[in-house]
């Protein structure tokens, strides 16, 4: 028989054959007390220097992969808001594209520019800022001037006259101005072409209004009836200060006063035709006043009025500038010169849009109004709602 190791008993052969104790049970076989749930396992201290495993599927590499997808997503969050704070200092100046129309003689360029929509405050310097980057070209040897507007103001309209006039007699540099008349150069429109040397309208143009609109509304009899009186105090010595005040009634001196000031800005409107006609190639058949009456002309009236020079489409009048500035050896390039607005504005300028029952749609976005695919500009709109001399055609 086997001996016990020192220190220790003889073992009972009974108990090697003997089943488990049951769970909770006593060393001696006894049930435990009540309350008695057994000794605590003891808790698995790891050794020092241990490492715990790391998850499965998700090693290194992977911590790797997810930082540096993090840095990129960074970067390019930081570029992207660079460039649009970029964009943002540059917004308050208008960008300018080239848009190539006809392939040519680089050195020997034709600039065409355009003059769209209601002529404004705001399309005066635009207009202006176009007019100096073609200025400032060497390779330009003539000017195209794309009209297609209803006109505008007496003062925008005349600003815009008069830089074209700067711009084609400038000492030392002196260009031919063409101007294109698209669908409509009306009024306003009609009087930037008198700065032209040679005005080309398409066979279905309308041109000519030559006349002063000063629009007003008078609202009095509305506030008599709703019991409503202005107030409004004006110096004594100045009678006629608030003279075109729709919320009171018109006076026969009011009308008159106000009549001379429209009939001063015909005059003027009167006189630029009659100075831009008398060298044309095609003059007046007739006195000024004959055209001057506020008629708008199909393209066929106007030629045979001697209100245009040529019944035609834009890319003759591209070979008409050619022609009046000598550029017969080759052909020259034909570049469209347009702005573009500022980044900032394109990406940020909010737009939303309001249906209504009859199918009419208007959207803002940035600084314009669009009214069925029409837009306005903001300030445009403010220009048109304050009273003002106009060079404009109603057409309603």
């Amino acid at each position: 028989m086997t001996q016990p190791p020192p220190g220790q008993g003889p073992i009972d052969p009974r108990g090697v054959f003997s089943p488990p104790p049951a769970p909770g049970a006593s060393p001696g076989g006894m049930a435990p007390p009540p309350g008695y749930f057994g000794q605590p396992m003891p808790m698995m201290m790891p050794q020092p220097g241990f490492m715990m495993p790391p998850p499965r599927g998700r090693g290194v590499g992977f911590a790797i992969f997810m930082t540096l997808i993090v840095v990129v997503l960074a970067v390019s969050i930081l570029l992207n808001f660079m460039l649009l704070f970029s964009a943002g200092l540059k917004g308050g100046r208008d960008t300018q594209q080239e848009t190539v129309i006809e392939n040519g003689d680089p050195t020997n360029r034709i600039a065409v520019v355009s003059l769209d929509g209601v002529i404004m405050e705001q399309a005066a310097e635009r207009f202006h800022k176009l007019l100096k980057s073609v200025e400032d070209d060497s390779t330009i040897r003539a000017l195209v001037v794309e009209i297609d507007s209803p006109g505008g103001s007496v003062t925008a309209s005349d600003e815009i006259y008069h830089d074209l006039l700067r711009f084609k007699s400038r000492p030392g540099k002196t260009m031919p101005v063409v101007i294109a008349q698209k669908s409509l150069a009306a009024s306003g429109g009609y009087y930037v072409s008198c700065a032209g040397d040679f005005i080309v309208a398409e066979p279905t143009t309308l041109t000519g209004n030559i006349g002063v609109l000063f629009e007003r509304f008078n609202v009095s009899r509305m506030f008599d009836k709703w019991g409503i009186e202005e107030t409004t105090i004006k110096s004594t010595h100045s009678p006629f200060k608030n003279a075109e005040s729709m919320f009171k009634p018109e006076t026969p001196e009011a009308n008159a006063y106000l009549q001379t000031i429209v009939d001063d800005a015909y005059g003027q409107f009167s006189g630029v035709v009659k100075a831009g006609r008398a060298t044309a190639t095609n003059p007046l058949k007739g006195k000024v006043e004959d055209v001057a009456n506020g008629k708008i002309y199909t393209a066929d009236q106007a030629f045979k009025a001697g209100l245009i020079d040529l019944i035609d489409y834009p890319d003759k009048a591209y070979a008409v500038a050619a022609t009046r500035a000598g550029l017969t050896g080759s052909k020259p390039t034909v570049v469209r010169i347009k702005e573009m607005p500022g980044l900032l504005q394109d990406l940020l300028g909010a737009k939303s849009g309001i249906g209504t029952s009859g199918g009419e749609s208007i959207s803002t976005g940035g600084n314009h109004i669009e009214y069925n695919g029409v837009k306005i500009d903001a300030s445009t709109l403010n220009d048109l709602l304050r009273p003002q001399l106009m060079y404009l055609w109603d057409g309603r």
